[in-house]
């Protein structure tokens, strides 16, 4: 295992860092359980990190077909930054 990295386990306490649904309650800050973690393999065969579902008993929002109301899916998301001095 390589420093830095948090390894990803079933009913690991997460966090989420970002507003996904304010009406829904998924926001900056709220708590969930992790449930279920999905990979791809890239071309060096290593497994790549592609979603999450989270279960995160705050959300209100409607149900997604073959999830319960509190289970969220949370997709791989990245950012590039540049700074020039």
């Amino acid at each position: 295992m390589r420093l830095g990295k948090i390894p990803l386990v079933i009913g690991i306490p997460v966090l989420v860092s970002q507003n996904f649904d304010v009406d829904g309650g998924i926001v900056n800050g709220s708590t969930g359980i992790l449930r279920k973690v999905r990979h791809s393999l890239n071309d060096e065969k290593q497994r790549v990190l592609r979603s999450c579902i989270v279960e995160i008993s705050q959300s209100s929002g409607e149900a997604l077909p073959n999830l319960s109301p509190q289970q969220i899916p949370i997709i791989e998301d990245s950012v590039e930054l540049r700074f020039t001095h």
